[in-house]
C-alpha cells in the first residue's frame, strides 16, 4: 500500500528505538512514531520518509498505555528538545538500557555482554538530576503572530518553525528561565534591536555555573555594528539580576554559528567556573564543557572504574576537548597525553591543568589521526590505556587502525551513540581487542540520548 506525506493512519507501537520514537509496522512498511509508547494504538500523521522508513507523530491516542503520563512542559510534542516527557523517569531508564544493549547485540553481535544486561553491574547509571540539569542552552530569536519577540527552539521536523519555549524550558535551572523571561520583556519593551526581520540576531546563549549560581550570557549576531545596544541589553539584565548575571559577550558570525566567530566581551566577567569532582574548570564563551556536570562526574567515575588504573600507567585521552577526562584520570596515572584538534579547547585545557596544579598531563593540538601517525613515526612511548571520546559519528577506520597500531592494553571508549560504539568495538575486534563490559549512562533525561562506557582489552 502506498502512503503519502500528511496522511493520518492508525498504528500499533511495538517498541522504543534509538531516536526517541516507537517502531510500528503496517502493510510491510516501517514507521517511526514520535509521541507513542509500546503497545499503544495511535492515530499518527506522516511527515517524512527517509531510507525506507516513514516518520510520523501522534495526533490522537486511541488505546493509551498505562505507562503514559502528562508531560510537564506545555510545549512537549512540538518543541524538538525533549522526546520522552510522556513517560516517567524510571521507565525512560528501562527503555534506554534495553536500547543500548539491543544495539550492541544487533550491530556488533556482542551477546556475551548483553546476556548480563539485567545485572546491577550493567544497569544504566541515572542522572543525579531529572530536570534543570543543563548548564548551557542556545535559543533562537523569533516573532509570534502579534510581532512580539521571543526566544525559542526549533520545532521537530520543521526547522523553520520556532517554539517559544525558553521561559518554560524545564531542562534549564529556574534562574535561567527567569533570565530568559526578562530578556523577552526587555526586547519587547522598546523593540530593542528592530532587526529580527533582517536576520541580524541569531542566538541567545546562556551558560550556567551550578557551583557559582551565575550565568554568562551571549548573543550571536551577523556583525558587531550594534555592540553598544547589545551592551545596554546585558546591563539591563544585570540590573534585574545582579547576583546571577556574571557577564555578557557577543559572537559575530554572518552564517549563524554560535560556536565560532569573533568574540566581543561587552560586560563584566569573561568566564565562569564549574567543578567536576574536586577539579575546577574555567568556562569561557566558546568552551566545550559537559552539559550535565553532576552527570559528568558519574560518567567519569565509571570510566575510571573500567580502566582499573594502578597509578603507573601512561594514558592517552583522544578527542580530549578541554581535557576534563584526562585531568580526571591524571590523579591515578603516571602520565596523560591529551590530543584535540580545536585550538581554543586546547588553550582552555592547558589553563585548567595549570589552575588545578596538574603537572603530569600534556596536550597536543591537531587532528587525532594525523597526530597518531606523527607519534608513531617518532617512536613515541606507547600508552597503556587509551581513552576515546569521539564525536557522535564515531571513529574512522583509519583512526581505529592507528590507535590499534600502538597496541594499548586497554581502550576505554566513552560513547554518545550506541550504534557507533557497537560498530567501532566490532572494528577493534579485528585487531585483537575484546569487548569486556559496557554500561549505559543517562546524561540527558527527558531526551532519547544515551551515553555509554565500554572497556576493550587486548588479547583478553
Amino acid at each position: 500500500m502506498k502512503y503519502s506525506i500528511g496522511e493520518e493512519i492508525e498504528l500499533v507501537a511495538e517498541k522504543f528505538v534509538y531516536g526517541g520514537t516507537a517502531l510500528a509496522h503496517r502493510d510491510g512498511e516501517n514507521f517511526f512514531i514520535y509521541g507513542a509508547i509500546p503497545e499503544e494504538k495511535v492515530r499518527a500523521k506522516i511527515f517524512k520518509r527517509r531510507k525506507r522508513v516513514w516518520y510520523a507523530e501522534v495526533v490522537d491516542v486511541i488505546e493509551p498505555s498505562p505507562l503514559r503520563i502528562v508531560p510537564k512542559c506545555p510545549h512537549f510534542g512540538r518543541c524538538g528538545g525533549c522526546t520522552l516527557q510522556h513517560i516517567d523517569y524510571e521507565t525512560q531508564l528501562k527503555f534506554k538500557q534495553e536500547i543500548f544493549f539491543e544495539t550492541l547485540s544487533r550491530i556488533g553481535n556482542f551477546n556475551h555482554i548483553c546476556s548480563g544486561a539485567g545485572s546491577d553491574l550493567a544497569a544504566i547509571v541515572r542522572s543525579p538530576l531529572e530536570w534543570e540539569y543543563r548548564n548551557k542552552m542556545e535559543f533562537s530569536f523569533g516573532r509570534d503572530e502579534n510581532g512580539k519577540i521571543f526566544l525559542g527552539l526549533h520545532r521537530r521536523g520543521k526547522y523553520a518553525v520556532l517554539v517559544p519555549v525558553a521561559k518554560n524550558c524545564l531542562l534549564i535551572p529556574e534562574d535561567v528561565r527567569k533570565i530568559c523571561a526578562a530578556a523577552e520583556e526587555i526586547l519587547n519593551a522598546e523593540d530593542f534591536f528592530l532587526c529580527t526581520d533582517d536576520y541580524f540576531l541569531k542566538f541567545f546563549t546562556v551558560r550556567w555555573s551550578f557551583a557559582q549560581k551565575k550565568a554568562l550570557l551571549g548573543i550571536t549576531a551577523a556583525d558587531s555594528s550594534r555592540n553598544e545596544k547589545i551592551a545596554q541589553f546585558f546591563k539591563k539584565l544585570f540590573k534585574k539580576f545582579p547576583d546571577i548575571v556574571a557577564g555578557g559577550f557577543l559572537t559575530t558570525n554572518p552564517f549563524g554559528s554560535s560556536t565560532s566567530g569573533k568574540i566581543f566581551y561587552l560586560f563584566e566577567k569573561r568566564e565562569i567556573y564549574e567543578f567536576i569532582g574536586e577539579l575546577k574548570f574555567s568556562i569561557s564563551p566558546l568552551s566545550f564543557f559537559q552539559t550535565n556536570p553532576p552527570g559528568a562526574e558519574k560518567l567519569y567515575n565509571l570510566a575510571l572504574e573500567f580502566a582499573e588504573l594502578s597509578g603507573n600507567e601512561r594514558v592517552w585521552d583522544l578527542y580530549c576537548g578541554t581535557g576534563t577526562i584526562g585531568m580526571y584520570f591524571s590523579r591515578k596515572s603516571s602520565q596523560v597525553v591529551g590530543i584535540e584538534e580545536n585550538p581554543d579547547a586546547v588553550a582552555d585545557a592547558r589553563r585548567n591543568a595549570e589552575e588545578n596544579e596538574i603537572a603530569n598531563i600534556t596536550f597536543i593540538e591537531g587532528d587525532v589521526r594525523r597526530v597518531l601517525y606523527q607519534l608513531w613515526q617518532m617512536n613515541f612511548a606507547q600508552p597503556d590505556v587509551v581513552i576515546i571520546d569521539p564525536p557522535r559519528a564515531g571513529l574512522s577506520k583509519k583512526s581505529s587502525e592507528r590507535i590499534a597500531q600502538f597496541s594499548p592494553k586497554k581502550i576505554v571508549y566513552i560513547s554518545c551513540n550506541p550504534s557507533t560504539l557497537a560498530r567501532d568495538a566490532l572494528l577493534f575486534s579485528q585487531y585483537g581487542y575484546k569487548l569486556i563490559k559496557a554500561r549505559p549512562v543517562d546524561m540527558f533525561p527527558q531526551t532519547y540520548h544515551i551515553e555509554g562506557v565500554a572497556l576493550l582489552v587486548k588479547n583478553a
